[in-house]
């Protein structure tokens, strides 16, 4: 079956090299949670998070997703994504309105798929090298960032869920001020620290939470445990 002209231009679409993508990605995943942390508030900081944003999510989709079955669903996602966020921009919606809560609706939908992805390349592959290691630590990376989209949720949704800390509570009605403090507040919950700076105090918050926890328990896991039974098989192999 020949493929549909939508599906034959996304799947033309470059794809980078495998030995380098993933330092590339990791090298943007580590910039972006720099400048969304600087670009708190709107004007010039604000707009150079929304474009470096607007970046990296397409190279995630450059970097992980292949073929036109892959890409085509992706790449719906992402312009998705991407329109409504910059929507908010030229048209002054508001920040607690309902293009927030679509972005980051589409944009958790977008990431999580791309972990999954991730995750499946992860387990298929034969043999154990950097370039894996590096794409599960992004992985990694992008399911915090999903994570967060969906806690900016539960937020938006169920203000009350959440106990917030009076030093970070103005930054919560702020665009890029709520993405900096639930991306902070994300990879707590993976690594299971926890602050007592964001505190979730009833349901969904809870729940996401503990889901979050276990997550980031059983992702480090399972990569890990991968990574020793692929490098314990290329040692018996070469035995």
């Amino acid at each position: 079956m020949t493929a549909t002209v939508p599906g034959a231009l996304v799947e033309r679409l470059p794809v980078l090299p495998r030995r380098h993508k993933y330092k590339v990605l990791l090298a943007l995943l580590l910039a972006s949670i720099v400048i969304q942390t600087y670009g708190l508030h709107a004007g010039f900081p604000g707009l150079l998070s929304d474009v470096f944003r607007t970046v990296l999510s397409v190279t995630i989709f450059l970097v992980v997703f292949r073929g036109a079955r892959e890409r085509v669903p992706a790449a719906l996602l992402l312009l998705a994504t991407v329109v409504v966020g910059w929507t908010r921009n030229f048209t002054g919606g508001s920040d607690d309105g309902g293009l927030a809560l679509a972005f980051n609706v589409l944009s958790s939908l977008f990431l999580w798929t791309a972990v999954a992805v991730i995750l499946r390349d992860l387990f298929r592959t034969p043999e154990a090298g950097a370039g894996n290691v590096l794409g599960a630590i992004c992985g990694y990376v992008i399911a915090a960032d999903a994570w967060s989209g969906m806690n900016i949720c539960a937020y938006l949704l169920a203000p009350h869920s959440f106990a917030f800390d009076p030093s970070v509570q103005e930054m919560l009605p702020h665009w890029h001020g709520r993405l900096a403090l639930f991306c902070y507040y994300s990879f707590s919950q993976n690594t299971m620290l926890g602050y007592s700076d964001i505190t979730p105090v009833r349901a969904p918050a809870t729940t996401l939470s503990l889901f979050a926890a276990l997550f980031g328990m059983f992702y480090t896991a399972i990569v890990v445990s991968q990574f020793v039974g692929l490098a314990q098989g290329a040692t018996r192999e070469v035995a």
